[in-house]
């Protein structure tokens, strides 16, 4: 099992103090979850594609992702891991 693709945490400081427009954080999103799943596929069978996206009042969280992409970033997310291995079973996790 994949654990975990996108997750605010343990983001790089290049990342997170970096000056990048919506476009380009959507763009290393994008590679980073094609690469990520592509490289293990048919080894890892299931994935943690979005973790701790939600507040526990239901909300999301305030994240790099979200103030760049919107909440769309999820959708995003499951979309382009699905691109990058059809087979694996995909998963939202959170600790609530």
């Amino acid at each position: 099992r994949g654990h975990t693709v996108v997750w605010q945490n343990q983001l790089p400081d290049w990342l997170t103090t970096g000056t990048y427009t919506s476009a380009q954080l959507r763009d290393l999103l994008h590679r980073h979850i094609t690469d990520e799943v592509s490289h293990f596929k048919g080894h890892i069978w299931q994935w943690d594609v979005v973790n701790e996206a939600f507040n526990d009042d239901g909300t999301m969280r305030d994240t790099l992702w979200l103030r760049a992409m919107g909440p769309g970033y999820v959708a995003d997310a499951f979309r382009w891991a699905h691109q990058a291995d059809p087979g694996a079973l995909l998963s939202l996790n959170d600790y609530n």
